[in-house]
């Protein structure tokens, strides 16, 4: 813009010059001329008299109009206009309340905001980032603002909120809840890496803490560990002495080529409720259905049925190490819970672990050489606990190469992760944002959060059947649950007698009690046509 205004003054008193207009020839008039006539000004003060000055002065319009918008306007006038419009709210909507308040966002949070969308849960997102909270307003209620200011927990209508979610770092956590005591005695849930700080952010005031990482490195540890007999851990505890538990189809198992007609029912006396196949669950399988190797079953049956099952799902190579990759928080936990159960893992971490107790090799997870020094090629087991998923896969490739009859469970940190880390050959992907939401959720509906499935779209729900559900005298067949609602009855107690997978023809009576599993969405569809008592409730408190 400096070369225009330059050359077009020089042109402005050349052409005055030729006309005889030397009083305007000098470097102020000829600025001055140009910049009124390129912004469209044109006072008329000073003009020109012959046809070249005309075109001379078309000319310096024209450019005028194109620069403004060319370049002024996208420049200089566009961006604030969007920062006006994408303007980050500053305080919660004035008719929001009961909801729930979450400081800092993270995967975490996207999982936990699609079960509250779900469930009809009001919430609101405290970010102090304000390139994440920018990126993220368009999806999610944000205030942009640090949650630790009491100015900004006011803006959020802590008075008629419902419960607090510190989701930031211990640091953090510690400071927002310090605050937050000082003029609320809201009930506050702080997610915290490790349970041994636990008791500092009680200090602080927290009502509930709670270790996501803790949970999954159990979860895993659990589904992983070499079996003993008559032992299930992890497994979930239903009615009488049912139990509901995955049970993983380790390379050369027995009943590897079966079918499913075989191995439930008829030769074990266990119901088979679905198939796990590389992340993606099958729920009511046909019993033609073929068995695979680097599957994971989910039964229900008393011990002994299930341990008749669970002996053919194992290899017929038993011993071997159970490797960990990674002893971070989670690695920490899993290697602690096999401990318990009696199997010694073998650790490869990048830092010195001498003082855990573990066999355990320094290096690098993502390094071939390392794997082979750490026994990959003997292990039963590959437990890929790493810190990021890029590195996950990778790994899981390696593992996969040098191993290919390990079982390999994956720690996934991110639900997009998933789907890549199951095409890298894991066997088993656990992800963290599930075990966090899943807790979280159970939680605020007020449920047992020891009974959960941790996976993305899968629930436990124990119904019980009222005079006014509109189940009674009906049968499974009539209801038809996974055409309607993608659920299904998975166990049945009536009169304190338990049965596993009834059958279709079987009648609903009322005080029957039912173990349902099916999708979120289902569940929550499931419950607001039967479950009048909580469509009851749900009532009242929005009344309140």
């Amino acid at each position: 813009m400096l070369l225009f205004l330059l050359i077009y003054s020089l042109i402005f008193m050349a052409v005055m010059s030729l006309e005889g207009q030397t009083q305007n020839v000098n470097i102020g008039t000829a600025l001055y001329w140009v910049v009124v006539t390129m912004t469209t000004l044109g006072y008329g003060d000073i003009v020109f008299k012959t046809p070249i000055g005309y075109l001379f002065t078309i000319i310096v319009s024209l450019s005028g109009i194109a620069i403004l918008w060319a370049v002024v306007v996208p420049l200089g006038i566009t961006p604030n206009l969007e920062l006006i419009v994408r303007a980050i709210p500053s305080s919660a909507p004035q008719k929001m309340s009961g909801h729930i308040i979450i400081s800092g966002y993270n995967p975490i949070v996207d999982t936990l905001a699609e079960r509250f969308s779900l469930l009809n849960i009001p919430f609101l997102i405290i970010e102090r980032s304000e390139s994440v909270a920018r990126g993220i307003y368009k999806n999610y209620p944000v205030i942009w603002g640090d949650p630790s200011r009491i100015e900004i927990q006011k803006r959020a209508s802590i008075s008629s909120a419902r419960l607090f979610i510190a989701n930031e770092n211990d640091e953090r956590n510690a400071e927002v809840i310090l605050t937050l005591r000082e003029i609320s005695d809201i009930e506050i849930i702080a997610l915290v890496d490790d349970l041994a700080r636990s008791r500092f952010l009680r200090y602080a005031g927290a009502s509930r803490i709670i270790s996501p990482k803790t949970l999954l490195g159990t979860f895993i540890a659990q589904i992983t560990t070499l079996p003993m007999r008559n032992v299930f851990p992890g497994s979930i505890r239903l009615f009488g002495d049912l139990l509901l538990v995955e049970l993983p189809i380790y390379p050369g198992a027995e009943l590897i080529g079966e079918k499913l007609e075989e191995i439930g029912i008829k030769r074990s006396g266990a119901g088979i409720v679905g198939i796990w196949q590389r992340g993606v669950f099958h729920p009511s399988p046909g019993p033609d259905e073929t068995l695979q190797s680097n599957s994971v079953l989910m039964a229900v049956g008393n011990v002994e049925q299930l341990s008749a099952i669970r002996d053919l799902t194992l290899s017929t190579r038993r011993d071997g190490p159970q490797l960990i990759l990674g002893y971070g928080d989670v690695g920490r936990k899993v290697a602690a819970v096999l401990s318990d159960c009696g199997t010694t893992p073998t650790i490869l971490d990048t830092r010195d672990l001498s003082e855990t107790g573990f066999p355990h090799i320094i290096g690098d997870a993502t390094v071939e050489a390392d794997l082979l020094q750490a026994g990959i090629k003997d292990a039963v087991g590959v437990l890929i606990m790493l810190n990021q998923d890029t590195d996950a896969i990778y790994t899981t490739l390696l593992a996969k190469n040098l191993n290919p009859q390990a079982f390999v469970v994956v720690r996934a940190n991110s639900l997009r992760s998933a789907e890549n880390i199951y095409r890298a050959g894991a066997d088993y992907v656990a992800s963290l944002p599930i075990a966090a939401s899943h807790m979280l959720a159970r939680i605020i509906q007020g449920d047992d959060e020891e009974l959960d499935l941790l996976y993305e779209d899968l629930e436990l729900k124990i119904f019980h059947v009222r005079k006014r559900s509109g189940m009674a005298g009906k049968t499974l067949a009539d209801l038809d649950l996974p055409e309607r609602f993608g659920c299904k009855v998975v166990a049945l107690e009536r009169m304190d007698q338990a049965m596993a997978v009834p059958d279709r023809e079987r009648i609903i009576e009322c005080g029957d009690i039912l173990a349902l599993i099916g999708t979120p969405k289902g569940i929550e569809a499931f419950s607001r046509k039967y479950d009048r008592i909580n469509r009851f409730e749900t009532m009242i408190n929005k009344l309140k």
